[in-house]
């Protein structure tokens, strides 16, 4: 069986059950963290899924993901299969078996579960989340929902108690997938929204069905409706017909009006209104389409929308892990904790990376060009060591500017002040070698950049021995900060390169 496409939910899923895997002790990942720093450079979020991906691959769990999604569908074609008998047993009842049909009572069979169930799903969706959203069992309301998850763990679990090692390790893996995308989804608030989605789909079919059946019996069967009380009176029964009839008449289906109603009720005996008498005979196919129509308007008709709208629902809340974040557990102090721990082994494979870094805001160097052709260049000291003796001897040139900028940020504006006021023709950036760069450099250096059209980095001091084992983590800093900086390591290469024109 092929793996699922790694989808952004099909991602927090895996790095959801790698987390409850990893809850007892870490797995061999030495290889994948390797490979997930390689193929997601810099970015965290997106190193630490792909890292869950690859030990998915590996444990056999991204097959056995597309196992549980098997599951669930055959879970669902069997609640469809139930829900087909179920609806054709509902109809049977309704209709009667002496072809006579009591108008309220058979309304009341086809609706009546189908309306407290609609109600408990819309209360239990409205209860406040630390009621209803952190258990599966209490979120949303949805039976059928429910009923197709757990009967997909079922079979996941009997799967892996009863096949033969490779496929009990895989059924075991789809039952704790079901778990995981379980929690997946209360964590994105899509649980309730699936099994709703799930159970109004369900009962959209049962009416579907129950209206074919409906209709079928009423164009090759005659029947009769009866309205039979013992306690109300016969207004009772016009005031329904003609409540219930109103909607669907709206919709087009036929409905008795006041008239019929009336001349029904006047032909029938007191405590029985037969409306297959003689003086309603020709009015029975009216009858046969408000009882339909009442079917399709409170029946059918909310439950389709209700699924449309779940469904909506659903693929808004997918829109929502396109930002890695989203996908990372964070159900429970152990899942950040974990998080954190593979930020920081991750943070090990690169220790050169800064990063806290900011994305360099795109700006144009022609506008600075365009006013430093005959400027002098700047050379700007940057966070150096007391002890470094600034500025350095350097050939006299009236043209250099020197500035020092100790960090403070009273330094740092009066610098970018006076670059802005006095355009270089070249600016220079004097670092010591042996400094980790950070957002500050990375700022200070896109904002200066902004007023030079030609930008370098100078490591001091010159000393080879001082800036072994510092010059490439520079490199990769200023390669990804500010591409196409030279980096200068010498007082030699500094001075040609400010003397360039």
């Amino acid at each position: 069986m092929n793996a699922p496409a790694d989808t952004p939910l099909a991602q927090a899923v895996i790095a959801q059950a790698v987390q409850g895997l990893e809850s007892t002790g870490w797995l061999d990942d030495a290889g994948a963290l390797r490979q997930a720093a390689r193929e997601k450079p810099g970015e965290r979020p997106a190193q630490y899924l792909r890292r869950a991906w690859l030990l998915g691959e590996r444990l056999g769990l991204t097959q056995a993901l597309e196992q549980a999604r098997a599951a669930l569908a055959l879970a669902l074609i069997a609640l469809a299969l139930a829900v087909a008998l179920a609806a054709l047993g509902l109809e049977r009842a309704a209709l009667g078996a002496e072809r006579t049909i009591n108008a309220a009572a058979a309304l009341a069979a086809l609706l009546g579960p189908h309306l407290l169930a609609l109600a408990v799903w819309l209360a239990a969706l409205m209860l406040p989340k630390r009621l209803s959203g952190q258990l599966p069992q209490a979120s949303g309301g949805a039976l059928l929902g429910r009923m197709a998850w757990r009967l997909a763990q079922r079979m996941a679990q009997r799967v892996a108690s009863r096949a033969s090692r490779r496929l009990a390790r895989s059924g075991a893996n789809a039952a704790r997938l079901l778990d995981a995308s379980a929690t997946v989804l209360q964590r994105l608030r899509l649980w309730p929204w699936l099994l709703g989605g799930i159970s109004h789909g369900i009962w959209a079919l049962a009416f579907a069905l129950a209206l074919a059946l409906l209709l079928f019996d009423f164009a090759f069967r005659a029947y009769s409706l009866t309205w039979e009380t013992t306690i109300l009176s016969s207004h009772a029964f016009a005031a329904f017909v003609q409540a219930s009839g109103w909607l669907p008449a709206r919709l087009g289906f036929a409905v008795p009006d006041a008239a019929a109603v009336q001349q029904a009720l006047a032909a029938s005996a007191p405590a029985s209104a037969t409306l297959a008498s003689s003086a309603a005979a020709a009015n029975q196919s009216v009858w046969a389409w408000w009882l339909m129509g009442c079917v399709f308007t409170y029946g059918l008709l909310p439950r389709a929308l209700l699924a449309a709208f779940c469904l909506w629902r659903w693929r808004q809340g997918l829109g929502r892990l396109a930002q890695p974040d989203a996908a990372l557990p964070a159900d429970s102090p152990e899942a950040l904790l974990h998080v954190r721990q593979v930020f920081a082994r991750l943070d090990a494979l690169a220790p050169a990376v800064v990063m806290d870094a900011e994305r360099p805001a795109p700006c144009s160097e022609s506008t600075a060009s365009a006013h430093a052709a005959s400027a002098a260049p700047a050379l700007i000291g940057f966070e150096l060591p007391p002890e470094l003796p600034w500025p350095p001897a350097l050939p006299a040139s009236p043209a250099l500017r020197i500035l020092n900028v100790d960090g403070s940020s009273a330094q740092r504006q009066a610098a970018l002040a006076e670059l802005a006021a006095h355009p270089p023709a070249a600016l220079l950036l004097a670092c010591h070698a042996s400094a980790s760069p950070d957002r500050g450099a990375a700022r200070f250096l896109r904002e200066a950049a902004r007023h030079a059209p030609r930008t370098a980095l100078w490591l001091v001091p010159a000393d080879e021995a001082a800036q072994a084992g510092h010059a490439a983590r520079w490199q990769n800093w200023l390669r990804a900060e500010k591409p196409g900086a030279a980096l200068l390591a010498s007082k030699a290469s500094a001075l040609a390169w400010l003397q360039k024109p």
